[in-house]
């Protein structure tokens, strides 16, 4: 007797499973059973068809029949894993993940998803061990990695170990599942266990010349994860950017009797890439300029005799002091491959968004305010981003809005096929570029004022090869004159340094469609109190805002105990120029209480929906329990004046066009 249909009977069922025609298949399925009732097969995929339709415990007694059957087939255990994670009986997920692991011990996705469980529980430790337990199966499992990745942004490691280096440096060798930013601080405090690195960074506290320069060298290059870091997102420690000055300078007033020259390539070549995505940040001394000045004019001279790979050290130095673009000299550098990669970060991406930029359209912009907001960010276009979290799948918005438990009126959002977004002040594109990856059957219009700001985010857009956005140089205002409404707007950022906030917002009110949804980012008054002390003092100096007066003004908050200024220094837009430009110097901006972003709701008729960050939103829920309160302007109010530093990156929510 056959306990299975035959071969053709399982094509045709599988093809129907693939065009997702599960009722029909469900019926199919049911008949077979009759002359099929042994068959594991037929109960295999009945349970994951009935699972699909939403009929959990006819899914989850086909699973358990399966094991009555054959209680060493694993698969049965990892499915009910699913079905009673999707049901929130979490235990008996766990329970029947762990069973399936048993049986398989390589089955990384149960792994992976025990570690989903565990996340949830808030046991980041222990949901941690799961990925790594997944990825050490499968390191390049890229939804575990990520999974890593998310768990890092609050996680601080208690201990250090070879496999935790391994799956970090993969995770920071990805392009597209994280930002480095969002997990610099965790990164920085796991290097501070590596005991030699500690050592380095006393002995340099204590006395800069306790090592030559050649053997720090040969130190930092065995830190693996210091040298990723270096080369992709700006670091966040005073203490290593004092070694890594340190270094730069020992390099450069050393160039022509280092040993090590491999060594030293490698090393400046990091901490080059470094102050490229930092846009040079780190102040020079009088030695260094003058040292400087006689290796621009080496390379000058070798430059007449095209003779730049015997040059390849001096090269990269001058890179970790200034832009190789700002040298007429360095398009004549080629097939130099050890600084390929400084070649293309310096030269040949600066380049092509120099030919983007006159392939964007401008509409012409007049407003006094916008103008020179405009003139910052064409000197300073921010953040030089690298990597980014893209979204492995586009979502249904009303699965969005589920995820973030947003308190919308959804029944108006059903019939949502073609969504336009508007993403207002993209500035170099992460946020716009995230966002068309975020919803299904999406297009995304992407405005700013900065045209430099608009080539970098395009070229970016380009290499990640997302084809459902337009960027154009606009200002919000003249978006009363564009003839497009949206399905969803997003301006995160940007409202606060417009001379009138609440009339660039109801600029976008107007183009919002009924039950249209609108994310906003604000600045905090409260939680900006240090800042607007520091920009009252700022303009006491009175001092012009260029680049050299930024950085001279860092190194008097480096030094100084104000208490102020220590908040400052917390802060990751501390760490690069036009960040800090941004924060302390930026030409107009407000701030907001809540009170006052209750009113502006209501004046424009908008529905608060609820915030968007999830670790803010753990801490207000571990104070009120009621999920009315979520959604309780006033109470939340009440929560800002109780936690002063809880909006210190802004206030960012959702709110619905009533």
């Amino acid at each position: 007797m056959n306990f299975e249909p035959n071969k053709k009977i399982i094509e045709k069922l599988l093809k129907n499973f693939n065009k997702k025609n599960y009722s029909e298949l469900r019926q199919q399925i049911l008949i077979l059973q009759i002359e099929y009732p042994k068959s594991i097969f037929l109960l295999n995929l009945l349970g994951a068809t009935n699972n699909l339709l939403n009929n959990f415990e006819e899914a989850i007694n086909c699973f358990k029949k399966i094991i009555k059957l054959n209680k060493n087939f694993s698969d049965a255990y990892y499915n009910l894993g699913i079905i009673y994670k999707t049901i929130n009986k979490t235990e008996e997920s766990i329970k029947n993940y762990t069973e399936c692991i048993k049986i398989d011990p390589k089955k990384f996705e149960a792994y992976n998803n025990l570690g989903n469980i565990y996340r949830d529980k808030d046991n980041i430790e222990k949901a941690i061990d799961k990925y790594l337990q997944c990825l050490e199966i499968n390191p390049n499992y890229l939804i575990a990695l990520q999974n890593f990745g998310i768990c890092l942004q609050s996680f601080y490691f208690k201990n250090r170990s070879n496999l935790i280096d391994k799956h970090i440096i993969n995770l920071l060798k990805q392009d597209k599942i994280l930002r480095p930013v969002d997990i610099i601080n965790s990164l920085i405090s796991y290097l501070y266990l590596n005991s030699e690195f500690l050592e380095i960074i006393q002995k340099i506290e204590i006395l800069e010349k306790e090592y030559s320069i050649e053997e720090l060298v040969d130190k930092i290059l065995n830190i693996k994860i210091l040298i990723c870091l270096l080369k992709i997102t700006p670091i966040t420690d005073l203490k290593i950017e004092k070694i890594l000055k340190h270094l730069r300078k020992g390099i450069l007033l050393n160039i022509n009797s280092i040993k090590n020259k491999n060594s030293s390539l490698k090393l400046i070549n990091a901490i080059a890439k470094q102050c490229f995505i930092n846009e040079y940040l780190y102040s020079i001394d009088s030695n260094e300029e003058k040292a400087l000045k006689e290796l621009e004019n080496k390379i000058l001279n070798n430059y007449n005799k095209r003779n730049f790979y015997e040059h390849k050290l001096e090269i990269a130095c001058l890179a970790a002091y200034n832009s190789l673009n700002t040298y007429k000299w360095s398009n004549k550098i080629h097939n130099v491959n050890e600084i390929s990669d400084l070649v293309n970060q310096q030269i040949k991406e600066p380049k092509l968004e120099e030919l983007l930029r006159n392939k964007i359209l401008y509409k012409e912009i007049n407003d006094e305010v916008s103008l020179k907001v405009k003139d910052q960010y064409e000197n300073n276009p921010y953040p030089r981003w690298t990597k980014i979290a893209l979204n492995s799948k586009p979502n249904k918005v009303l699965n969005f809005i589920n995820n973030y438990n947003l308190n919308c009126e959804k029944t108006k959002l059903k019939n949502w096929n073609n969504i336009n977004i508007l993403v207002a002040g993209c500035g170099t594109g992460q946020h716009a570029i995230t966002t068309a990856t975020k919803y299904e059957n999406s297009f995304v219009t992407a405005i700013d004022l900065s045209s430099k700001s608009l080539s970098y985010a395009k070229r970016k857009a380009d290499e990640l090869e997302i084809k459902n956005i337009d960027f154009i140089q606009m200002d919000i205002l003249d978006l009363k004159n564009y003839g497009k409404n949206f399905e969803i707007i997003e301006s995160v950022g940007v409202l606060h340094h417009m001379d009138d906030p609440y009339n660039g917002w109801q600029t976008l009110s107007n183009i919002l469609k009924p039950h249209g949804l609108m994310m906003i980012g604000l600045y905090s008054k409260i939680a900006r109190q240090h800042i607007k002390k520091i920009r009252s003092n700022i303009k006491k100096i009175n001092k012009q805002i260029t680049n050299e007066n930024i950085k001279l003004f860092r190194e008097e908050i480096i030094i100084s105990n104000d208490n102020n200024y220590k908040l400052i220094k917390e802060s990751p837009d501390f760490y690069s120029l036009s960040s800090l430009r941004d924060l302390l110097f930026h030409v107009k901006e407000h701030t907001f209480s809540i009170p006052e972003i209750s009113k502006n709701l209501n004046k424009l008729n908008l529905k608060f929906c609820g915030f968007e960050n999830k670790i803010t939103l753990k801490l207000f829920k571990q104070i009120y329990d009621n999920k009315k309160d979520l959604y309780n302007l006033d109470i939340w109010d009440e929560f800002e004046n109780s936690n002063s530093r809880i909006f210190a990156g802004m206030y960012q929510f959702w709110c619905q066009k009533i």
